[in-house]
């Protein structure tokens, strides 16, 4: 018999899922790159039905198990698949369900097949007394589901690792796209990247701990508790990401022969840089831009920001400094990784910071003020930016400035 603890909790956790799938998927503009987390989510409900299936409705406690087993492996890919497909700059198209994503589900829909004919006697051997099944079908079904559980334990570990890089790339994109990184947009999709490690990280770690000293890490209140919070957290944060973080990229558009910006006399825009990349010198190989193009686009996007003084508006973007200057996005990305050396949030913050020490020398306005005054959306932001820049901290160079 079921505590009456776990029995609320796994409740709770269900009705939690109820709720929140249908809200995730209202809205028609975000519903594409949310149906893999109601995919996870829904799996999540299917499971958590396992702390009472058994105690309320014994009799159907082995239909139960032939569709919660593959269910499991759903869990991997489709949680996986939602990163993915909110932390990228390519169509959502991409980032729908992929059966070739989903590679442990077909083994073990075969599985199930099997356990769907077994006798009532060697199912409760192998789900509820965990005995040693009798017969040679029932022992090749019990290894092929611990060499399944055992694959799909590896599948979550390379999903912690997946996610994790795929935080990086997706740090360095909004760099490329965002002037300030303050956003609660931004917040948010890290935060479900972050719960999302966690979930993954707690399964690992109750999965082999548990096997490793013969008992459970955690009791299955505890467990379904953990689940309970870590998996409203994830509903939380997705329904703040109402929009697409990244503008899907055009692959035509940098291919195409049409020049951008208008002839002129390049200019020279006085801003620090780090070497390109490899990866950045193969993404543009195929761009109609030349050294002369280069050269007019980095003088309007140099006008932009020192006449218009763009890099006062907090929110900015490459958007907003493509529509100012009238350069598409693609070829100001590249002019200003490939001419400039430098990506589009630490070269807004490049005019930022030269603006904030003008102001620093000049007067004894707070730090604070200062930074909110020339674009920064936090102090802390400006602080790390500024020491990046010149070495030292605001306070520091206004005191050797002095």
């Amino acid at each position: 018999m079921a505590e009456p603890i776990v029995l609320v909790l796994t409740a709770m956790l269900i009705g939690q899922v109820a709720l929140s799938v249908p809200v995730l998927l209202i809205k028609q503009s975000t519903r594409a790159y949310r149906i893999p987390l109601v995919v996870f989510l829904s799996a999540c409900g299917v499971l958590a039905l396992n702390a009472i299936v058994p105690v309320v409705l014994p009799d159907w406690y082995q239909a139960y198990t032939v569709i919660g087993f593959p269910v499991l492996f759903v869990l991997c890919p489709a949680l996986r698949l939602y990163i993915e497909g909110i932390t990228t700059h390519k169509s959502r198209t991409l980032y729908k369900l992929n059966p070739k994503k989903f590679v442990l589900l077909w083994p073990a829909i075969v599985v199930a097949s099997i356990i769907a004919i077994l006798p009532s006697h060697q199912h409760q051997a192998l789900f509820i007394t965990d005995e040693t099944p009798a017969g040679l079908h029932a022992v090749g079904l019990a290894g092929a589901m611990l060499a399944l559980i055992c694959a799909w334990l590896v599948e979550c570990g390379l999903t912690v690792v997946a996610i994790a890089k795929r935080l990086v790339v997706f740090r360095t994109e909004l760099k490329a796209h965002y002037s300030n990184l303050d956003d609660s947009r931004i917040f948010a999709t890290k935060r479900l990247v972050f719960i999302s490690m966690c979930i993954w990280v707690l399964a690992l770690s109750c999965a082999f701990l548990s096997s490793l000293f013969g008992h459970a890490l955690l009791t299955l209140g505890a467990e379904i508790l953990t689940a309970l919070i870590l998996i409203w957290s994830l509903t939380f944060f997705a329904m703040q990401q109402t929009t697409p973080l990244l503008i899907p990229e055009l692959d035509n558009e940098i291919n195409s022969g049409n020049a951008q910006g208008t002839p002129g006399t390049p200019g020279t825009p006085g801003t620090p840089g780090t070497p390109g990349t490899q990866d950045t010198l193969n993404k543009y190989h195929k761009s109609a831009l030349n050294k002369e193009r280069s050269a007019r686009i980095v003088k309007k996007v140099t006008s932009a920001m020192q006449d218009d003084k763009l890099y006062l508006d907090a929110e900015l973007t490459l958007q907003k400094l493509s529509d100012a200057s009238g350069v598409s996005t693609n070829y100001l990305s590249q002019v200003l990784n490939e001419t400039l050396k430098v990506n589009f949030f630490d070269f807004v913050n490049h005019w930022r910071i030269e603006a904030a020490k003008a102001r620093l020398l000049a007067g004894t306005e707070s730090v604070l003020h200062i930074a909110l005054e020339v674009g920064f959306n936090a102090r802390s932001s400006f602080y790390k930016a500024f020491k990046k820049e010149t070495g030292l901290t605001p306070s520091e160079y206004r005191r050797v400035g002095k």
